[in-house]
Order: structure tokens, then sequence, then C-alpha cells
């Protein structure tokens, strides 16, 4: 089980070790309620620098990274403009989305990061567009590489449908360039879309032909993946993507994640991403865990109306899903909670707090679910342990 540690209220990281492998760390930060978005973001830095120091980690550590505003169209050029952006986008994967940072200021981040005790972590990173907004970040290992892409946008009509094939097609040559393909290779991605409730849809049926027709069925697999509400840095860019991809697996590696008990098969109302992912090394498993509401094997929505009871059921399907590959809510590296209305937090967080610990790296976020009836959402990574036959993590 990943190893986790609150260096302050609004610090918190875990790591997970094993003899002679890579160090895994996620550090989750946060800042002071009430704060400017100048003072925030100098906090955050501050906090930033001084985790690194305390885990002895560096910006050559450093593999992928999220900033979640507050209001990124008033926010983004001071974010532009700042150390830690320039810092961070020199270093990793960085993505920047518009979701609003609960119970703290204006801006919170989640970063992780690789530590090989045997030598340096070889990355390769480029900002392909002009806008400087999509960047991609290889990590070359000896057993495996992993591509991580983010702030992935596409299309020019303002069309869901639309922008979710031309997001796709996009990241899809990415991951060909790589070497990779997307249903050998791809493993998790967060999916972004703007006003949700009503451009949902059209992102949801983009993505499910587009996966068909690449092979990616309820016969093969989808990928992990989060569809939540969240913006980019241009109002015309309704969706935006970030991803995960691993080159070097086997598909045995590759095992889906199901708790029929607890959860329907997303297909079952047409929609096309795993409820999780685990992904098998020599040495340990990582389970990406999807978006998870409160509902049960039929695919209904559970507790209507009461934010504490959804919460409770969101942690109890995360809990069966970890149960089915032996492990527990201990073993979760980081957790992303989400609330659609701001005055449910409290209930949201007394429930996460007394299910989760206090020293789980935590972003707590205000943003839509897919359903409007869902009250919040949950996700995130655990790994644990494993002995296979398979070459151990990078």
């Amino acid at each position: 089980m990943p190893a986790c540690l609150t260096i302050d209220s609004f610090s918190r990281c875990s790591t997970f070790s094993v003899a002679e492998g890579c160090d895994e760390t996620f550090i989750s930060l946060a800042t002071l309620e009430g704060l400017s978005f100048p003072e925030a973001l100098a906090e955050l830095t501050a906090r930033y620098s001084s985790a690194l120091d305390r885990l002895s980690l560096s910006d050559s550590t450093a593999v992928f990274c999220r900033i979640f505003l507050s209001d990124i169209l008033n926010q983004k050029s001071a974010l532009l403009q700042s150390a830690l952006f320039n810092r961070l986008r020199a270093s990793c994967a960085l993505s920047i989305v518009e979701q609003k940072p609960v119970d703290c200021g204006p801006v919170s981040l989640l970063s992780y990061h690789l530590r090989d005790p045997k030598k340096a972590v070889a990355k390769q990173l480029s900002h392909p567009t002009s806008d400087g907004w999509r960047n991609d970040l290889i990590v070359k290992g000896r057993n495996y590489s992993l591509l991580f892409s983010a702030n992935h946008t596409g299309g020019e009509i303002f069309n869901a449908y639309a922008q979710t094939k031309a997001i796709f097609e996009s990241l899809n040559s990415v991951i060909e360039q790589s070497g990779m393909n997307l249903l050998d290779n791809g493993i998790r991605t967060w999916v972004y879309v703007r006003d949700l409730d009503n451009h949902y849809e059209g992102m949801v049926r983009a993505r499910r032909e587009y996966f068909a027709a690449h092979g990616l069925t309820d016969k093969t697999r989808y990928l992990a993946s989060t569809g939540i509400l969240g913006m980019s840095y241009s109002p015309e860019k309704i969706v935006s993507v970030d991803s995960l991809s691993i080159r070097g697996l086997a598909a045995e590696q590759v095992v889906r994640m199901e708790a029929l008990s607890h959860l329907s098969p997303t297909i079952l109302y047409g929609v096309t991403f795993e409820r999780g992912l685990r992904v098998r090394f020599g040495d340990r498993s990582h389970l990406y865990i999807s978006g998870t509401a409160s509902i049960n094997s039929k695919g209904e929505v559970l507790h209507e109306g009461d934010a504490e009871l959804q919460t409770r059921r969101a942690i109890e399907n995360v809990r069966a899903l970890l149960e089915t590959q032996s492990a527990t809510l201990d073993d979760m590296a980081y957790v992303i909670a989400y609330v659609r209305n701001v005055h449910d937090r409290q209930r949201v967080r007394t429930v996460l707090d007394e299910e989760l610990g206090r020293n789980i790296p935590l972003v707590f976020i205000e943003a839509a679910v897919c359903r409007p009836a869902w009250l919040m959402e949950l996700e995130g990574i655990a790994i644990i342990p494993d002995r296979s036959e398979f070459p151990p993590f990078l």
C-alpha cells in the first residue's frame, strides 16, 4: 500500500516503493481560502517547492501535473506568466482545467513523480500546437514507456460530437507515432466537457463510434475514464482530453475491473468506458478507478437528492471494485472528489474523511457529473504489490 503523509492541512502525499524498484509519488496541494489569485499562486508555488524538498524530489522526477483553476479565462494570463507554470511546463506533462477547488483558495494542484534509484528518469517533452497548450510527454523506462498527453483539444466547429471525434483522431495519431495503438496501449482518459448537461451526449456518441471503429468494444475492452464538467483555455473548446498510454504491455497485463453486484457495465446505458482497469507489472499493479458515482447493478441512480448517502454508495462501489483485485481503500494513492453543488460540500467531505482518512492525497472539486441526479463522483488510482511473470514497472 502507498505510504501517505500529511505535510500540513493543505499538502498531502503518497509514495509507493518496492525494493530496487521505481518510487511513485502523488502530491495534492491546495491554498488558503480568501486569497486573491496572485496570492494563492504564490502560496501554491511555495508549497510545491517545499513538498519536493521534503520528499527529496525534483523537477526531474515530475512526469504529470494538473492545475485546477476556479476561473480560467480571468486567471490564465497570470498563470502563464508565473514561475510555477514555466517550471512545470518545462518538466512534465501539464494539464490545466477550470474546475473550482472547494474549501480552499482559487487554485489547487495534483502532481505525479517517478524516482528510479538506478538512473534518472528519461523524459521527452513536446508542445506540438501553436497555442502552446497541448503538451505530450514520453517517459522511457527499461521495460515500458508512458505517454501522457494533456490539454488535447480539436475541431473548429462548435459541436461536442465533432470536437470529440477530432480529438480522438489526433490522439490516436500521437499514440501510433509512439509505436502503440489505442486498443493495446490506451489506458486512461480524462474527458472535460464545457456545459456538461448540454454537451455530454455528443461527446459520448463520438467516443462510442470512434472506439467501435478501432476495435474497442464490450467484447474487447475500453479505457478507464472520467467524463466530467471542465473548461479549457478557450470558450470555443467544448471538449478537452488528458490521456495515458503505456508501451510494452502484453494483452494479459491489462485486466478489466468489474463489480457486477454493485455496478452495471457502462455499455448498458450506451457509454464506453471501463469501471476500472488493472495494469499488472512484475512488482506492482496499478488500479485505475474511473469516475464512480452512486449507481447500482442495473445502472440506476441511488439516493437521489441525498449527497451524504450518494457519497457512501460511491465509496462502497469503489471498495467493491478494489476488492475484486484483492485491494482496499488503503491502497488508494490519490482521490479526486467532485461535488455538483458546492452547498453539499460538508456532507461529502465528512464522509470522505471518515471513509478515506485524512492522509490520502485528495483534490476536492466543484463539477457537474454526467447525470444531473448524481450529486458527486470519485476517481483515483490504487497501487498494490504484485508478483507476476511480467517485467517490473518502468
